[in-house]
């Protein structure tokens, strides 16, 4: 499993943390942490996860997730490549 790309913002009341893998075969996988704001940064809030087969369609079904979730699209959607090794560290 390789980490194709990391997500951040925001949506309504939520921070967006999440990341996007490769399962294999052309299969990805979106996992999206929705951080209530005012929290302190842990990961404490529901998480959406959404497949598809390519990077693209993932980013767009996490987003429609989200919006579906917390009642507002995302905004300042920032999606960031990975560090080497696949940790940020």
């Amino acid at each position: 499993m390789a980490m194709k790309a990391l997500i951040e913002g925001n949506s309504g009341n939520y921070r967006i943390r999440g990341a996007i893998w490769e399962l294999g075969s052309f299969t990805y996988r979106a996992y999206v942490h929705l951080v209530p704001a005012g929290q302190r940064p842990k990961l404490s809030g529901p998480v959406v996860s959404v497949d598809g087969s390519s990077v693209q369609e993932v980013l767009g079904a996490a987003k429609d997730q989200v919006k579906s979730t917390t009642g507002a699209p995302i905004e300042k959607l920032a999606v960031l490549q990975p560090r080497e090794g696949g940790d940020r560290g």
